[in-house]
């Protein structure tokens, strides 16, 4: 007995000692996430904890697998999870401790100043036009079900209307004007969007995304419907049972630091949570914020399930 007990206890330190030691700290994130090596090494060199990346795919897909891995999380801290879908985490309590905010963008649509340009078609003043017949086979959008940018311009059209069914019409109205449903915003903007080879030149995107249109000359390649938009929301936090807590506070408290904010405007065309950094002085021209803003978060998570199977009954029959 005594021999079985020595064995527990060795055993028992051992466990502890490599729990100790364990210098990986695992980052989920979606497959928009940017991180540049340097900062990498950065974060490297101050913790002495080695950083790797794991995507997940869009918004909703990041969010389900660490829900459904809940018990053995694929990695110890996440980016990404934003406030479409915060919800979704609170319940399933996947997140130890208090999500961080980190970044915001405003989701609206985008259109190619270009393609408009060189058409006789006038380009549209707000998404309640896209409806009508002159922007047939010209716009897409995010599925809501994946899409976080998706899931907001649903809770948009919510709130822009007085009741369901006015939403389920407007909804008719973009699809029988052949709107596009993309899986995601990175096949969205880098497939369909005209700037980029595409045949769509409306794009469900950011207020901040024509800071990356800006052409050689100075001039903008795009511009955004920067009003009754929705602001996102975009949060890091540590997941619970995850392997590397210590590795995954870390990560977190350096994507607050000034090196990750200062590089968010560039490398994410988004705004930094951290209000202190200066953003690039093209943005004052082509990024600036929403001029209005519907949609609440709360409203999301209350009515998710219902909203989306509304918008199934349109787009799935």
């Amino acid at each position: 007995m005594k021999k079985l007990a020595i064995l527990a206890i060795s055993a028992l330190a051992l466990t502890g000692c490599s729990a100790q030691d364990i210098t990986l700290v695992r980052l989920a994130a979606h497959d928009s996430f940017v991180i540049s090596d340097e900062l990498v090494a950065e974060f490297e060199s101050q913790t002495g904890y080695e950083l790797e990346i794991i995507r997940l795919g869009d918004t909703g897909s990041l969010t389900n697998q660490l829900v459904l891995t809940t018990n053995a999380p694929v990695a110890d801290a996440f980016f990404g999870i934003d406030n479409t879908f915060a919800g979704v985490a609170t319940d399933n309590n996947i997140v130890d401790g208090e999500m961080q905010a980190i970044d915001y963008g405003d989701v609206c649509f985008n259109y190619d100043l270009d393609w408009f340009a060189e058409s006789s078609i006038a380009p549209p003043t707000s998404w309640r036009e896209l409806g009508q017949d002159q922007y047939e086979s010209l716009v897409v959008v995010t599925n809501p079900n994946f899409s976080s940018p998706g899931l907001a311009f649903l809770a948009t059209t919510h709130a822009g209307f007085e009741t369901s069914a006015e939403v389920s019409d407007y909804w008719r109205s973009l699809k029988d004007n052949n709107l596009k449903v993309a899986a995601g915003w990175e096949d969205a903007y880098f497939v369909d969007f005209t700037r980029y080879g595409g045949d769509r030149p409306i794009v469900l995107s950011y207020a901040s995304s024509p800071s990356a249109e800006v052409k050689e000359d100075g001039t903008p390649g795009s511009a955004a419907l920067r009003t009754e938009c929705f602001r996102q929301i975009e949060y890091a936090g540590v997941l619970d049972n995850a392997d590397n807590a210590p590795g995954a506070r870390a990560i977190v408290e350096f994507l607050l630091g000034d090196s990750f904010q200062a590089s968010v405007p560039e490398n994410m065309y988004v705004y930094p949570i951290n209000e202190a950094i200066e953003v690039p002085e093209a943005w004052a021209k082509f990024a600036q914020p929403a001029d209005s803003l519907l949609g609440e978060a709360s409203d999301i998570n209350a009515n998710r399930d219902q909203w989306l199977a509304d918008w199934s009954d349109v787009f799935d029959n």
